[in-house]
């Protein structure tokens, strides 16, 4: 009996083992230490482990040409650090929490700030980079705080951006002229005096909006925000973890110049205009309304050369200009970059290649090529390198990119709260919000009120 008991046992701890190895292996675990990203803050650049091979993942949706960007910030990196390597790859981004879970990501691979969330929350996936900082003499002070921020996770740094993408907007110069209206695109209108531009471009035939001052997507996480918070109010407050939305007089006011707006036909709802009845429209969305609406929001050098394009491809006059200043001036920023693998076995060489976007030389070698965007250190705004590479636009206004270094705001609810929380506040749930509003089922402060009572009902279930 004594014997079959230990049989029993050792059966048992044999499958607990079997169960732990298995479940290690699905997290590409086994023989793998865990990085913590800890570094004595008294090192130095010499005292790190700078050297040997390391894998850098970036998305496959990158052409032929934009892959120089990527290759060239290699090429600087390996220069800057004698006897290290970066093997180069691409991969599928509905892939990359598959490749983590099996540990075939790489040892820094690409991000955006939801991702990021993601794969540190859900995953525990990602080494933090705030102990690197000092030893590598990173200066955060020179980085867009709207694209530092898209890199923290709970406060602490885990992805390095590599480009900021600040909310602009792109304008079409004939509407403008036209209506004899001399605009200057060097500075930000105050919201006020832009709408007044907005409205006198507007055209309104037989009760029909032929033709719109500006196409905002308006249920567009990126965009809303500005307006929550555009006339004092804080619309949420991570803190004391709680929404105000409609128990907000500032809050409600943003939203009320976004309903009025789409009412008065000046501001066109992009992408949702077609499940809007209260309102009839001339024209359609996207490239159907470009040279029906004066300024379209937009971010970021690849929403650019899109959009570049298909205006030229109209014979339409256009350039860019910065987003209209709130009272509460605040501009939504996005931002991806590259984050490291925390069971990486490189730790010191990962964290100084991520890293490296941070610095001049590597913003340099990465905005200079053809792939790169708009610089994320404040210090390189002014230079002329990274503006219009790669495109025949090298007379257009590329300040407006850059034209907030201290209004920045992350745009994702994401880094605010609770992915619970954050879901909420959807794309789909806040189309449905204004659709709602503006065909006049529900009024504004009933529909946000019911979003803040439900918000705020998730997070005490949350912290209860």
């Amino acid at each position: 009996m004594k014997k079959d008991r230990t049989k029993s046992i050792a059966l048992k701890t044999a499958a607990l083992v079997l169960t732990v190895f298995m479940i290690a292996g699905l997290m590409g675990c086994i023989g793998k230490k865990v990085q913590t990203g800890d570094v004595d803050q008294n090192a130095t650049v010499n005292d790190l482990n700078i050297r040997g091979t390391i894998t850098f993942t970036v998305t496959d949706d990158l052409s032929e040409a934009d892959e120089m960007a990527p290759r060239n910030i290699i090429s600087a990196f390996t220069s800057k650090y004698p006897g290290t390597t970066v093997l180069f790859q691409k991969g599928s981004r509905s892939s990359f929490a598959t490749r983590i879970s099996s540990g075939d990501i790489g040892d820094v691979f690409w991000v955006d700030p939801i991702d990021c969330t993601e794969y540190q929350k859900t995953h525990n996936a990602l080494m933090p980079l705030d102990s690197y900082l000092k030893p590598l003499n990173i200066d955060l002070g020179d980085v867009f705080t709207g694209a530092l921020e898209c890199g923290k996770v709970e406060g602490r740094l885990y992805m390095a951006p590599r480009a900021i993408a600040e909310q602009i907007l792109i304008y079409n110069a004939t509407i403008l002229e036209s209506a004899g209206i001399d605009f200057d695109n060097s500075y930000a209108y105050s919201w006020e005096d832009f709408k007044d531009v907005c409205k006198r471009v507007t055209v309104i035939e037989n009760g029909k909006v032929m033709r719109s001052g500006a196409s905002l997507k308006i249920w567009w996480e990126p965009v809303w925000p500005m307006f929550f918070q555009g006339f004092g109010g804080e619309w949420i407050n991570n803190i004391e973890h709680k929404v105000s939305i409609a128990s907000s007089n500032e809050v409600m006011q943003g939203i009320n110049e976004i309903v009025t707006g789409v009412q008065e036909g000046w501001l066109f709802p992009e992408d949702i205009s077609g499940q809007i009845n209260a309102i009839s429209y001339g024209f359609g969305d996207g490239t159907d309304n470009m040279a029906y609406v004066c300024f379209k929001t937009f971010n970021g050098m690849s929403w650019l050369f899109t959009y570049g394009r298909q205006y030229d491809n109209l014979k339409i006059d256009w350039d860019m200009c910065p987003f209209p200043a709130f009272p509460n001036h605040n501009v939504s920023t996005g931002a991806t970059g590259y984050v490291v693998y925390n069971r990486t076995a490189n730790p010191d060489t990962a964290a100084a290649f991520a890293l490296f976007f941070l610095t001049t030389e590597g913003q340099m070698a990465y905005q200079g090529q053809t792939g790169g965007n708009v610089p994320v250190l404040k210090s390189l705004a002014e230079e002329d390198f990274w503006k219009g590479a790669g495109t025949e636009w090298t007379d257009k206004n590329y300040a407006a990119l850059v034209s907030y270094p201290d209004e920045t705001r992350p745009c994702n609810t994401v880094l605010f709260a609770p992915v619970e929380i954050a879901d909420i506040f959807s794309n789909e749930n806040m189309t449905s919000a204004f659709v709602r509003i503006i065909n006049g089922v529900a009024d504004a402060q009933t529909v946000f009120n019911q979003m803040e009572k439900k918000a705020n009902e998730k997070w005490q279930t949350l912290y209860n």
